[in-house]
């Protein structure tokens, strides 16, 4: 709550990891991170009202805690990492180890606490925060499953998305349509196969939904430790909306050497000329399939629509508006298709390798 200059009661989720416990204090605000380099804030709560530069930013904020409870601060307020807000806070990871609560606060509010401050007002905040971790250990695991191929069995071409999300909401963009259109991709595939032989895949083709990806990418890990000797020769993720594109531009974030992309522009040029269209740019930035990809030198494409790549997707991340209601018609087909014609040219082709 807002205490002074006025009473206010704020709309806040806490960062994960952050302690609960019942702090009153005086705030500052400051509309970048760096201004604290400058700042005593020793004994007060920070208000870190920077406006939304890309999502990348805003992720690094949220580790903000950490460094600011050690230097003296008794919590920190942060401006949701969201483009635009409907009075909308967003989550995320960031806040483990912190000794300190933090919470994300509504861009709006975030807005008004920054113009009080400038006006020269004083500004108490009073925080009853009580998220916690749980005192038991629980499990949780991937979902793995497969189509083996017909003629090099051994050779894996896998598509994946991730079967967890932040309990605000639904989690329908991040990552539940991602999961129905792996689903659908691979049903796709078999059924096609079972009604015409020439198109059942010669190489196995494995979807994997993995677990606790947003507390750090812990099934990618634990799949990846149990799967070291597979032989994996392509992975593809979808985490970053699964849409039809509104203007025709999707991309493949391709990540490998210059002639596994030339191979992955071949395909998209297929896609395209079936009026999928799709264009191939290069990015280490894989999700989950990073650490199973990277080291082993195994082509990885994340698939991005439009609307996962501009400000649409992250108005709905990580909030209570990330409902099914988000999706349109057709945007979890298109995305299927996607992976499943994908997925069946490579597992086809005789010189992959």
């Amino acid at each position: 709550d807002l205490s002074e200059p006025r009473h206010h009661k704020f709309n806040v989720l806490a960062v994960d990891g952050s302690p609960s416990g019942l702090v009153e204090g005086e705030a500052i605000v400051v509309r970048s991170y760096g201004e604290l380099a400058r700042m005593n804030y020793a004994g007060k709560i920070v208000v870190v009202a920077e406006p939304y530069y890309g999502y990348g930013r805003s992720w690094q904020l949220r580790s903000a805690a950490r460094v600011l409870g050690e230097r003296g601060a008794l919590a920190v307020l942060l401006n949701s990492a969201a483009p635009m807000s409907l009075y909308t806070p967003h989550t995320g990871n960031g806040a483990r180890g912190s000794r300190i609560p933090s919470l994300s606060v509504t861009t709006e509010e975030a807005e008004m606490l920054a113009r009080l401050y400038e006006r020269k007002k004083r500004i108490v905040l009073r925080l009853d925060v009580r998220s916690r971790d749980m005192p038991y250990k629980t499990s949780s695991r991937n979902v793995v499953f497969e189509i083996k191929g017909s003629k090099k069995p051994s050779e894996i071409v896998l598509i994946s998305a991730h079967i967890d999300s932040w309990d605000v909401a639904q989690g329908a963009v991040d990552d539940g349509g991602g999961i129905a259109a792996i689903r659908s991709a691979m049903r796709a595939i078999k059924q096609l196969g079972e009604t015409d032989e020439r198109f059942r895949p010669s190489r196995t083709i494995r979807g994997v939904f993995f677990t606790a990806e947003e507390q750090g990418y812990l099934g990618a890990k634990a799949y990846d430790d149990a799967h070291k000797s597979d032989n994996i020769i392509f992975a593809a993720e979808t985490d970053q909306g699964a849409f039809r594109p509104r203007l025709a531009n999707s991309t493949f974030k391709f990540m490998g050497d210059s002639r596994q992309q030339r191979r992955i522009e071949a395909i998209a040029a297929q896609l395209t000329a079936q009026n999928i269209p799709m264009r191939v740019n290069y990015s280490d930035s894989q999700g989950d399939i990073y650490n199973l990809a990277q080291p082993r030198n195994i082509p990885a494409v994340n698939f991005v629509p439009d609307k996962g790549s501009d400000n649409f997707y992250f108005r709905y991340h990580h909030s209570q508006a990330d409902y099914v209601s988000v999706f349109e018609e057709g945007d979890l087909e298109y995305t299927a298709a996607v992976f499943a014609a994908m997925a069946n040219i490579i597992a086809n082709q005789d010189d992959w390798r």
